[in-house]
């Protein structure tokens, strides 16, 4: 009876530590396949960024797609936010006998009413809509440069200041003035192509310069 138990006791003992190393086997090759899946999962959110930021369209304020490289988000803001520029000294400057009041109403989606009045009445006060639809006078502005950008309030807005370039034109000559612009830009939802870069102006006024 004392063999057999011996017997019986060793084959137990021989099965538990067959199951114990089987355990350790299924334990580790658990580890192993999480891993390989963990490792999967990052790599796979990884391309899907990867790829999502390769695909992130700039609109031009022509309404045309530009590519763009991958960079960091408060980068493509900032190109962005240069594009927005763009559109602000074209629309709020730019006017002559045939699109008066489609550049103010373009400039609507860019800038803050109560500011554009301002800048209209500036404009109403020395005659320029006058002599353009009388005379025929034609206000072209481009954009410059972006001089400074901070980002405030967690990145949610940024205060801009950047300068553009306006010619009054008639019949005999070209006057010219640095336009210097400041403003505080905030995010709103894109719209195509009133506002295809997603920016709106508060607080913006213009500061004009002569160029001699």
């Amino acid at each position: 009876m004392e063999s057999i138990n011996k017997k019986l006791l060793l084959e137990k003992f021989c099965t538990y530590v067959s199951a114990k190393r089987k355990q350790a086997l299924y334990l580790k090759l658990f580890f192993v396949s999480a891993t390989v899946i963990i490792v999967s999962v990052l790599f796979y959110a990884y391309s899907i960024t990867k790829h999502a930021s390769e695909q992130i369209l700039v609109v031009s304020p022509g309404g045309q797609f530009l590519p763009a490289e991958t960079m960091e988000l408060d980068q493509l803001y900032k190109t962005l936010l240069a594009a927005h520029c763009y559109s602000v000294s074209y629309y709020v400057n730019s006017f002559n006998v045939n699109n008066i009041k489609n550049n103010q109403s373009r400039a609507a989606f860019l800038v803050n009413q109560t500011e554009l009045n301002a800048i209209y009445g500036k404009y109403k006060y020395d005659q320029a809509y006058s002599d353009a639809i009388n005379k025929g006078v034609v206000y072209q502005c481009e954009f410059n440069q972006m001089e400074s950008v901070r980002s405030i309030d967690n990145g949610s807005m940024y205060e801009v200041t950047f300068t553009s370039t306006l010619d009054i034109m008639d019949n005999v000559a070209t006057k010219k003035f640095r336009i210097i612009s400041k403003g505080t830009a905030i995010r709103v939802t894109p719209r195509f192509p009133e506002n295809p870069t997603g920016f709106y102006f508060k607080n913006y006024t213009q500061e004009y310069y002569p160029i001699n």
